[in-house]
Order: C-alpha cells, then structure tokens, then sequence
C-alpha cells in the first residue's frame, strides 16, 4: 500500500509540472495589461497645469507679503522652507530651519533659539534650543570702585633710568 501511495504522489506531481509547463510555451510572447497600457500612451501627454508656465499664481497677496515662488512646478514659501530657503532648490542641512529666506541653526543662534524670531536677553547664551540652558545665575554686575590715590604723595619712580656703570671684564 505504501508503494502505491509513493506511485501515485510521483504520477499528481509529474502531471502537475506538465501543465505547468504547457502553459508557459502557450503564452511566451504575451505582455501584461499595464505594460500594454504604457507603451500606447508613450509619451505622455502633458500634465494639467502647475505653476511652470503661470509663475503669477504663486504671488499672494497679504499684509507682510510672504516670498511664494514657483519651485519644481510648485508654490512654495521661500521664507520658511526648508528645502527652497531663499531661492529655489537652496537646501538647509539638517536640524537647520529657514527663518527669513536664511538657513539658521535654531540649536545655538541667540537671535532664533529653538524657533525663528525667538531672541535670547543680552549675554545670555543659546545652548539646544533653549535660552540659558546649563548657565550659572551671576550676580548682578557692579563696577568696580575707582582707585584712589596713595596718600599723601605717590612714590617716585625712577624715571629716567639711572645709568649703570660699565661692567670690566677680565
């Protein structure tokens, strides 16, 4: 009985591989439908409008007037993006932000600490992000008294310098 088993998993499995393969001769020349699709539309029409050929949709109107161009066929605000910061295509590196069209690093600048427009009092430092992250409190600043002086007469001082001798050597 089990030979007979072995015999007919061999005769499914072998009948199985021949449709197999007749299927794969009887389509070798055929292509998919979505290839089909792609190469009668070659080369596509073009896309609806952008801002490529009308740059003027871009310009805003608005109280100030924000920096919209036409980058990539998009509208963008040069500004404050990132990836066109002053001009198009002008990239700011990593954890860098666009405050005003300039690429800032937020993590250490005292005039945009941890966000644009965002000032440090004077002398205080911008350390990640943050205003007088890790600084010591110093005390008030007092100047200091101003030199009084020696009573009653200051001491002489040897001005011009006494000539020495010449030195004799043997």
């Amino acid at each position: 009985m089990l030979a007979e088993l072995h015999f007919f998993f061999v005769l499914v499995l072998l009948l199985y591989l021949l449709v197999i393969i007749v299927e794969g001769l009887g389509h070798s020349n055929a292509t998919s439908p979505w290839l089909n699709k792609v190469a009668t539309n070659w080369p596509r029409p073009p896309r609806p409008g952008g801002c490529r050929r009308q740059p003027w949709v871009c310009r805003q109107q608005g109280n100030p007037p924000t920096r919209w161009r036409c980058c990539k066929d998009r509208c963008v605000n040069i500004s404050s993006d990132v990836n066109n910061c002053g001009l198009c295509r002008i990239r700011c590196p990593f954890s860098w932000q666009c405050c005003r069209g300039f690429c800032v690093n937020t993590n250490i600048s005292p005039f945009n600490c941890g966000r644009c427009g965002n000032r440090c009092p004077f002398g205080v430092l911008c350390l990640y992000g943050l205003c007088g992250y890790a600084q010591p409190t110093l005390p008030p600043w007092h100047c200091p008294p101003w030199p009084r002086p020696p009573f009653p007469f200051p001491p002489k001082r040897p001005w011009p310098p006494r000539p020495q001798p010449p030195q004799i050597m043997e």
